[in-house]
C-alpha cells in the first residue's frame, strides 16, 4: 500500500504541475459551459468503485444526472403524461413464474413455486434552471402474489439531485439515493446498464432475499477546474444500510454506517485519452444481532486507483484502473479481517452496427445487495443484438465473490436472456428467462438456486436507441 501511495503522489505532482496557460482566456470566451468540457463526471458516491468512470458524456453545466439504476442521462421528457415539472416516464406490467430452492446449515430448506405479478412505474420531478438543475426520481414497484398484495414485497427506489455551478471553475452537487427491497423480492433486469456513447457502466444487484434490504447513500461532490485539462473533485459521503435475516422468524438484523469521502483528479491527455487518481476512504461501523454472520466490528475501508481511459473512434471505450484495496479492522474481534488486495476497475464497451457489447471487472469495496466489510471480485458481460427494426435480444451474465480472509465467503452467479419486440414506438413486449445460484452465510444471505421467467408489457415514451437498419 505504501508503494502505491508513492506512485500516486508522483502522478498527482505531474498532473497538478501541468501549466494552466490560457485558462483565463478560455473562461472569458466560454463562460460556465467550460466546466462541461472536463474529462470526468461527478464521482458516483453510492457504491465505491462498483461502477465504471470513463470519459464523460456531454454534461449540463459540468455535471450529469443519470436516470435511476441506469448509466444513461435522465434526459428531457417527451411523453404525454407531463404536468409542469412532474412527468411519468414509464409504466410496466410483468408476470412472473419461477421456482425457489434455498438451503443453509442454519435454516430449514425452503422450496417454493412462485406466480406473481409486478406493477412498476417511474415518476420524475425535474427542472433545469438557467445555471442549475433540480431532480427528484421515484420508481416504485408492487408485487401481487396469489391475489394478495403484501406490504413487505413493495420495492422502492428514489433519487434526489441538486446541481449548480458556483462560478466557471467550481461546481457543486448534492446526490441522494434510496432503495428498499422487500422480502420475497424479484428482479427483472440485466446485471449491468451501459451507455455506449460514453462507455459508462452501472452494475445492478441480483441477489434474491427473502430478507429485506434498505440502503440510503448521500454524496456532496464539489468539482474544481484546476486547468483546461485537469479537474479535481472531492465528495463527502454518508451511507446507511439495514437488512433483515434470510428467514424472517429468526429476527436477525444487521445495520451499517459508512462515513468518508472520495477524492478524484483527472487529467486529459487528448480529446480521447485521460489519466487520473481516485481514492475512497470510509469509516464503517456495524451492528448485528447475529454473532455468527455479518461484520461484527468497526473498520476503515480504502480503495485507491490509478486510472487510464481511452476512446477508439466513436463507439469503442477502454477503461482501466489499478491500485490497492485496504481493509483495517479497528477492533480486535474474531471476525476482524485485515489486509491489502490489488484493486482493479476495468471495462471494454463496443457498439457495432447491430450489436452492443460490454465486459467489466471490478475488485474492491462495492455493494452487491448485502452488507459486508469485505472487498469482492465481480465480472459482468452483456450483449444486445438488434435483429430487425423491432426485434432485439439481450444476454447478460455476472459473477461475484467476496474476498474475505475468514469464512463464510458469499458468491453468486447470474444469467439472463431477454427477448424484446416493439409493438409501437412507445409500447414493447418482452419475455425473459433468469437463473441465479448464490452461496451465503445462512443468516443474511441464503444459499440456493432460483429459476424464473417473465413476460410483460412496457410503456415508455422516451427516445429509443438509434435505428440499426
Amino acid at each position: 500500500m505504501n508503494g502505491v501511495r508513492q506512485a500516486v503522489g508522483a502522478l498527482l505532482a505531474l498532473i497538478l504541475l501541468t501549466p494552466a496557460v490560457g485558462l483565463s482566456q478560455t473562461q472569458s470566451t466560454s463562460g460556465a459551459t467550460q466546466i462541461g468540457d472536463t474529462s470526468t463526471q461527478s464521482p458516483d458516491t453510492s457504491t465505491g468503485f462498483g461502477q465504471q468512470q470513463p470519459n464523460p458524456a456531454a454534461t449540463y453545466g459540468g455535471f450529469s444526472i443519470n436516470a435511476l439504476n441506469s448509466a444513461n442521462p435522465l434526459g428531457e421528457d417527451s411523453g404525454p403524461l407531463k404536468w409542469g415539472w412532474l412527468s411519468v416516464r414509464s409504466a410496466s406490467f410483468l408476470q412472473y413464474y419461477g421456482s425457489l430452492n434455498f438451503s443453509a446449515p442454519k435454516i430449514q430448506p425452503h422450496n417454493q413455486i412462485t406466480r406473481s405479478s409486478q406493477f412498476a412505474t417511474a415518476m420524475v420531478l425535474d427542472h433545469a434552471f438557467k445555471a442549475s438543475h433540480f431532480s427528484v426520481q421515484y420508481t416504485p414497484s408492487l408485487f401481487v402474489t396469489n391475489g394478495n398484495v403484501y406490504s413487505n414485497t413493495a420495492n422502492q427506489t428514489a433519487g434526489l439531485d441538486l446541481a449548480f455551478p458556483m462560478n466557471p471553475r467550481w461546481t457543486f452537487q448534492v446526490t441522494d439515493r434510496f432503495s428498499y427491497y422487500g422480502s420475497q423480492r424479484y428482479f427483472s433486469d440485466i446485471s449491468i446498464s451501459t451507455n455506449y456513447l460514453t462507455g459508462t457502466s452501472v452494475q445492478q444487484n441480483f441477489l434474491n432475499g427473502p430478507g429485506s434490504v434498505m440502503v440510503n447513500s448521500v454524496g456532496v461532490p464539489v468539482t474544481y477546474l484546476w486547468s483546461p485539462r485537469t479537474t479535481i473533485s472531492f465528495a463527502p459521503t454518508f451511507n446507511y444500510q439495514y437488512s433483515t435475516g434470510a428467514v424472517l422468524s429468526d429476527n436477525a438484523s444487521l445495520k451499517a454506517l459508512y462515513e468518508g469521502g472520495q477524492f478524484t483528479i483527472t487529467h486529459t491527455l487528448s480529446p480521447t485519452r485521460s489519466i487520473g487518481v481516485s481514492y475512497l476512504g470510509q469509516y464503517a461501523s456495524f451492528t448485528s444481532t447475529s454473532p455468527h454472520a455479518g461484520p461484527q466490528s468497526t473498520a476503515f475501508l480504502e480503495d485507491l486507483l490509478l486510472t487510464y481511459n481511452q476512446q477508439f473512434g466513436a463507439s469503442w471505450h477502454f477503461n482501466l484502473g489499478v491500485g490497492a484495496s485496504n481493509n483495517i479492522g479497528l477492533e480486535n474481534t474474531a471476525n476482524t479481517s485485515n489486509g491489502t488486495l490489488v484493486a482493479v476497475n476495468a471495462a471494454i464497451t463496443k457498439s457495432f452496427h447491430r450489436t452492443d457489447f460490454t465486459v467489466t471487472y471490478n475488485r474492491g469495496h462495492q455493494f452487491n445487495g448485502f452488507i459486508t466489510s469485505s472487498a469482492s471480485d465481480r465480472i459482468d458481460v452483456a450483449q444486445q443484438i438488434y435483429w430487425t427494426r423491432r426485434f432485439s435480444t439481450i444476454t447478460s451474465v455476472a459473477y461475484f465473490k467476496t474476498t474475505a480472509a475468514l469464512p463464510p465467503s458469499e458468491s453468486a452467479f447470474y444469467g439472463a436472456e431477454r427477448v424484446i419486440f416493439d409493438l409501437t414506438r412507445q409500447l414493447s413486449f418482452s419475455a425473459s428467462g433468469y437463473y441465479v445460484k448464490q452461496v451465503g452465510d445462512g443468516v443474511f444471505v441464503a444459499s440456493g438456486i432460483q429459476r424464473y421467467v417473465t413476460v410483460g408489457i412496457t410503456w415508455s415514451p422516451q427516445p429509443k436507441t438509434p435505428e440499426r437498419y
